[in-house]
């Protein structure tokens, strides 16, 4: 079958000329390698539980077809999947006795990336997985995975489709960086420094209660949960009144452990590379190696985010705001181009992926935010107040109810101070600012958050009110975009900054908005 722009161009090669490739035969040994590793919880079962139980058979004999019917499925892969690339279409065809057909336009490919389990690597395979920039949570409906590839074919399959779907600028000041580049351009490459920010973020409180979660359910598994929480109560009675202080170290100390232990295993080898078309690429990672891909001229914009800690250490967190990444990829922390860094190292990674300088002037204070008006800081102060008073009516309710210690009603009373300034410190944070078609949004104190976006990749602005922001003269700005989070929130601007703000990001080319009462309301 030929279509007419085959037949226009005698170099083109017919569609039914096109040969249909299939995956590597090496899967079905990662399969069965794959099989043998998810069958240990079975076997430990196994030696653990009594085998003249039938209960304990049966549930060991679940436990171990459970283990296999992904490894099955991995092995049938090879005879029931193929895959060709003709001028417009990626093919692909699964099954065996029920076929099915995929075909992925060209044009609407967004991403390409490359990941290679252990189990992957040692036997030179890599899976590559084709994004459409689908908005749900799951893309599998648009997306293509081809989880049996050797590792250059995967690496050739992946320069070809970018250099297929590239996308086409007539900027005049475009952002990505041009053809000429250098073939080995390094932007960036791994610190071992950051790797105390993974240990004082996030990790530092999930670190602790994975950990304590998993010993505990496999204290379970064997019958020991009890041994277990007894040993606990134990040393508790006799630390006596140092068990508060003991247990809060611990708690730390294995979260910390667990953040670097994420980090060592998820950044190792972490290098990001501009190739010679403009793209991005970031590889990283110890047991399962991450490729990853970045077009900058799908670059809308740049998100910097930072906790009470990484921002006390001077570390911040840069995320680049791109069309064409599902909200699954926007989501996992596997999918991330960049780690948390220096906050001055995050803001040039930042410029460098945007292809201009957009943060440091922010930085320089060349780019000032609007501050937002009074009433926002008393909205704030009473957000926190309330949540202690929540707190105060809980613990009021245990000791009335519940027979608790009185002395816990001291709690909120010696919070409330805490959440005052808590209340200042988050308007404080809250900021917003249009300039050189680029807006500026800054909130959030227990996660400190900077958004700067494009205004040509906002496609509306929606301004709301609740009961109580009309009373007090405020109102929200969402901005939508078909990039990243796709809502981008000022909170509790003056109403009059917030319509006129609306009027100005929607505004069409060469119209001008009407002019805000304040100059200061755009930010200029």
């Amino acid at each position: 079958m030929s279509t007419p722009a085959d037949d226009a161009t005698p170099e083109a090669t017919p569609v039914s000329d096109v040969p249909w490739e299939r995956l590597d035969a090496r899967i079905v040994l990662a399969a069965f390698l794959s099989g043998l590793v998810r069958l240990a919880p079975a076997a430990i079962a196994w030696w653990l539980f009594d085998q003249d139980d039938v209960a304990a058979r049966v549930t060991v004999a679940a436990l171990a077809a459970v283990a296999l019917v992904h490894p099955a499925n991995e092995a049938l892969k090879f005879l029931k999947i193929r895959y060709r690339i003709t001028p417009s279409e990626l093919q692909v065809r699964k099954g065996l006795l029920v076929r099915s057909a995929h075909t992925v336009p060209l044009h609407r490919i967004r991403t390409v990336d490359i990941t290679a389990p252990l189990l992957h690597r040692l036997l030179g395979l890599a899976v590559l997985t084709v994004g459409t920039g689908s908005n749900r949570m799951t893309d599998t409906s648009t997306g293509v995975s081809l989880g049996g590839l050797r590792e250059p074919v995967a690496a050739s399959l992946r320069s070809r489709l970018l250099r297929e779907t590239r996308v086409p600028t007539d900027d005049p000041e475009p952002s990505a960086a041009d053809d000429t580049a250098p073939a080995d351009d390094t932007v960036a490459g791994l610190r071992w420094g950051w790797i105390v920010y993974a240990m004082s973020g996030l990790w530092l409180v999930l670190g602790s209660v994975s950990v304590g979660g998993t010993l505990f359910g496999m204290a379970s598994l064997v019958g020991r949960a009890d041994w277990l929480t007894g040993g606990v109560a134990a040393a508790w009675v006799a630390l006596g009144t140092f068990a508060a202080a003991v247990a809060l170290v611990v708690f730390l100390l294995v979260g910390a452990l667990a953040g670097a232990v994420t980090f060592v295993t998820g950044w190792w080898g972490y290098r990001l590379v501009r190739e010679p078309g403009g793209t991005f690429v970031a590889t990283r990672g110890l047991l399962t190696t991450r490729s990853f891909t970045a077009d900058p001229a799908r670059m809308r914009g740049v998100t910097l985010t930072s906790s009470p800690i990484v921002r006390l250490l001077g570390g911040a967190l840069a995320r680049p705001v791109m069309t064409g990444v599902s909200l699954s990829q926007e989501m996992r922390e596997a999918a991330a181009l960049l780690p948390t860094t220096t906050r001055e190292e995050a803001v040039r990674l930042a410029d460098t992926l945007l292809g201009a300088p957009v943060l440091q002037p922010l930085e320089d204070g060349a780019v000032r935010l609007v501050t937002h008006p009074p009433a926002a800081r008393r909205r704030a102060v009473a957000r926190w107040l309330i949540a202690d008073a929540v707190v105060a009516g809980l613990l009021a309710l245990g000791v009335t109810l519940g027979g608790w210690s009185g002395w816990l009603l001291a709690v909120p009373v010696a919070l409330l101070p805490l959440c005052v300034l808590a209340g200042r410190a988050a308007y404080r944070a809250l900021g917003h600012a249009l300039v050189d078609d680029r807006l500026y949004l800054q909130r959030g104190v227990v996660l400190r958050r900077t958004d700067a976006l494009e205004v040509r990749g906002i496609s509306g602005a929606t301004v709301t009110q609740s009961p109580v922001q009309r009373w007090l003269g405020l109102a929200h700005l969402v901005a939508t975009t078909a990039a990243g989070e796709q809502a981008y929130r000022a909170v509790d601007v003056a109403v009059g900054d917030a319509t006129a703000l609306a009027a100005a990001l929607t505004a069409e080319p060469g119209i001008a908005s009407p002019a805000p009462a304040d100059a200061r309301a755009l930010g200029v």
